[in-house]
């Protein structure tokens, strides 16, 4: 054989063999890449990884031991942006399954798989269905996805939602909140910008059934009223009229059996017995600040206290929306048995504001002559510890939350503060006594952020991938073989 020749064969055979190898190392690694995926977020922030709450409930449901199931259906095909967020849910069941012992999850496609939907009782796509024992909670599209912008923009904050449904899940029954009525307060029926309909809404979400309680009319059999016994709060939303005697004698004594008050007040609205006998007193005046919400110049931002309802509001950057709220003065040396909390004040250069004229600039300014010193309280929350006084020793402590403004926790505000909504479930979970759904959180909104490839892209990645690398590489080796046969 000539010697052209037998280098003609070497040249061409290796080329071969490099680019055969070439080929089954890449399609080796695009397989185990497949098969062994390794979690490695490059996000900003880690935004892709499960949020702290999120995973830190998953160990709370570990240690009950007690199987979770959820089962996802998927949205309807050909439609815009279904497989985006086909993907977004599986991406995000999968790091929970990841990340948990107890959960599985389920895939079905929806218009196949019409039995599995029917025996869930699920008539619509996109649906996710969380089932722990007896217990279920379902998931609708439209709480999972979020559009907003003039293109409709999708955001998917599945993960914020999920969160929320294993926080309901964890809670053994549904409890009652009371909101008191026969005094002019707020409506939880009314719909409008000063009703409750949206914290109605939320408590529902949050396993918390919502009554009307009146205390001023007897029972059928004549019996004198009282707080039922499966209350878990009872809510004072701004009576504009005084409560009577009796009614104050009731709510002691419900809160002698170790139970829960909130009592929202606003300037110039009464104040409940209970509360002064508390030791809180509400001054005459508004809580003002140098620091307000644009545009209004009666809506102080608060500083946060120290306390386990204020913790994510505050690591979050959460601002709570107050309306000109009236100022609350806790007494330096509490009642025996009794301790308060701050929850929401001023910052430092807030005060009392009583009139007086304006300032040059036309807002409201601190004058010393007429206004009251800050920094200025705006909610507190006391611990009245058993038998000490107004609760039983044989009953838990009381928990009593007394904040100078309702309509923070009107439909208006819960939907444009930040903090809002998440402040009063936090509130309602602590005087339920339901302290580890705040700790983990049930209402964060996540922002997640992920690469969205749409199915005709992830088929051109793996044409690249397997076909256009070793292609070049070939080629490559044939421009070598082809400039080294010239010499």
């Amino acid at each position: 054989m000539k010697q052209s020749t037998r280098r003609l064969l070497a040249y061409g055979s290796n080329a071969s063999i490099v680019t055969v190898l070439v080929i089954v190392s890449i399609s080796m690694l695009y397989l185990l890449a497949d098969s062994y995926r390794q979690r490695v977020d490059f996000s900003a922030g880690a935004a892709n990884t499960l949020q702290p709450d999120t995973l830190s409930k998953l160990r709370l449901l570990d240690s009950d031991q007690e199987p979770v199931t959820i089962t996802a259906f998927s949205a309807q095909a050909g439609k815009e942006g279904s497989y985006i967020k086909d993907r977004e849910v599986r991406d995000l069941l999968k790091e929970i399954d990841y990340n948990s012992q107890i959960v599985s999850w389920k895939w079905v496609d929806f218009d196949r798989e019409r039995f599995t939907a029917e025996r869930l009782g699920v008539s619509d796509y996109g649906r996710i269905v969380i089932q722990r024992g007896d217990d279920r909670v379902d998931l609708r599209d439209r709480e999972l996805f979020m559009r907003s912008g003039k293109k409709r923009r999708i955001t998917f904050v599945g993960e914020a939602v999920v969160s929320r449904a294993f926080s309901q899940l964890m809670t053994e029954s549904r409890q009652v909140v009371y909101v008191l009525s026969g005094h002019g307060e707020r409506d939880i029926n009314d719909l409008g910008p000063e009703g409750l309909s949206s914290l109605a809404t939320a408590l529902d979400k949050e396993r918390y059934d919502i009554e009307v309680l009146d205390l001023l009319a007897t029972t059928r059999d004549g019996e004198i009223p009282q707080v039922p016994d499966d209350a878990a709060a009872v809510f004072v939303a701004r009576p504009a009229g005084v409560l009577t005697a009796q009614e104050e004698d009731i709510l002691l004594s419900y809160l002698g059996r170790g139970g829960a008050l909130l009592f929202a007040v606003d300037v110039g609205t009464p104040v409940s017995d209970l509360v002064r006998r508390l030791g809180v007193v509400v001054p005459d005046g508004i809580a003002m600040d140098e620091k307000v919400i644009a545009p209004y110049r009666d809506r102080p931002v608060p500083s946060y206290g120290q306390h386990e309802m204020t913790l994510e509001l505050q690591e979050n950057r959460l601002v709570t929306m107050l309306g000109a709220p009236a100022p609350l003065l806790v007494p330096e040396e509490p009642p025996q048995g009794i301790k308060f909390d701050t929850l929401l004040t001023t910052t430092r250069r807030g005060w009392i504001e009583r009139g007086g004229p304006p300032a040059e600039s036309g807002n409201a300014a601190y004058q010393v002559d007429v206004d009251g010193p800050g920094p200025a309280v705006m909610a507190v929350a006391a611990t009245i510890f058993p038998g000490q006084g107004l609760v039983r020793a044989t009953r838990p402590a009381g928990r009593v939350i007394v904040v100078g403004d309702s309509e923070m926790f009107t439909n208006a505000l819960v939907a444009e503060g930040p903090g809002n909504q998440l402040l009063a479930m936090n509130m309602f979970h602590w005087l339920a006594g339901e302290s580890r759904r705040i700790e983990y959180g049930g209402n964060r909104t996540a922002k997640v952020r992920r690469l969205a490839i749409t199915q005709e892209e992830m088929g051109s990645l793996r044409l690249i991938s397997l076909g256009l690398m070793p292609s070049l590489v070939f080629i490559a080796g044939l421009i070598t073989w082809r400039s080294r046969r010239g010499r």
